[in-house]
């Protein structure tokens, strides 16, 4: 069922309010990681890089370049460059003995993390006044609008010459 904004001002100034709340939360999220990646020494596509590691434990090159929406020379450079500063170990990968796996450095988790504990504690506090079933659905909101957003951005790079 498509929603007419002409028929229902409310819907129209609810969207108005959820694309004006995404822009600002995107924009904070921004901030924040270009932030912690100069605190911690990194480069931001670094930074993120290293989350999609962690995130994917244990992904190959060829995973990161897929999920990343990168050339695999291009993840290839971030993941030495990672190496060098002992955030990332590549090590031979767990089911495929032909590729190499990615793995994070417990060291350089630690050197990351411990810029995140402020925001957590706020972010629960944030959490506690929600019931569980408007934080899941809050939840699924994001986790949908988080693969839009890869898959836009996945067109733009195959886009870009």
């Amino acid at each position: 069922m498509s929603w007419s904004t002409h028929e229902d001002p409310a819907r129209a100034e609810a969207l108005g309010a959820l694309a004006d709340s995404g822009r600002r939360l995107s924009t904070a999220m921004i901030l924040f990681h270009t932030n912690l990646s100069r605190r911690v020494g990194l480069g931001v596509t670094e930074e993120k890089l290293l989350e999609l590691v962690r995130r994917y434990s244990s992904p190959s090159v060829g995973d990161l370049a897929e999920y990343a929406g990168m050339a695999k020379n291009s993840v290839s450079d971030v993941l030495d460059r990672l190496e060098a500063k002992g955030f990332i170990v590549r090590e031979p990968h767990p089911s495929d003995g032909r590729k190499v796996a990615i793995v994070a450095t417990d060291e350089g988790a630690a050197r990351i993390g411990q810029h995140f504990v402020g925001m957590m504690g706020r972010l629960d506090e944030l959490n506690a006044g929600y019931s569980t079933e408007e934080v899941a659905l809050i939840a699924e909101y994001q986790r949908q609008a988080a693969e839009i957003q890869v898959a836009e951005a996945r067109a733009l790079a195959e886009g870009a010459d």
